[in-house]
């Protein structure tokens, strides 16, 4: 699992977190999270506590987080 500058920076500024529990929090998400949407074999969508993440993949398939935001009205359609 890969998490982007920008996927740190969301992720401290949005949920509060440090660096160190980022990715034990994404792991949750990628664990417990629900599948919001796909587009294509290479990105995703997951929500998990109110907050969608927004991932993509890499060649080996291992997945990158790029950004979160928090969704009060979570209107995305489940797989």
């Amino acid at each position: 699992m890969i998490i982007t500058k920008h996927g740190y920076k969301r992720i401290k500024e949005r949920k509060g977190l440090p660096k160190r529990a980022q990715e034990r929090h994404i792991l949750q998400v990628l664990r417990k999270g629900l599948l919001a949407s796909r587009n294509g074999f290479d990105d995703f969508k997951m929500i998990y506590q109110d907050f969608v993440y927004i991932f993509s993949l890499t060649q080996k398939l291992e997945p990158i987080l790029v950004t979160t935001y928090q969704s009060n009205n979570i209107n995305l359609v489940e797989i």
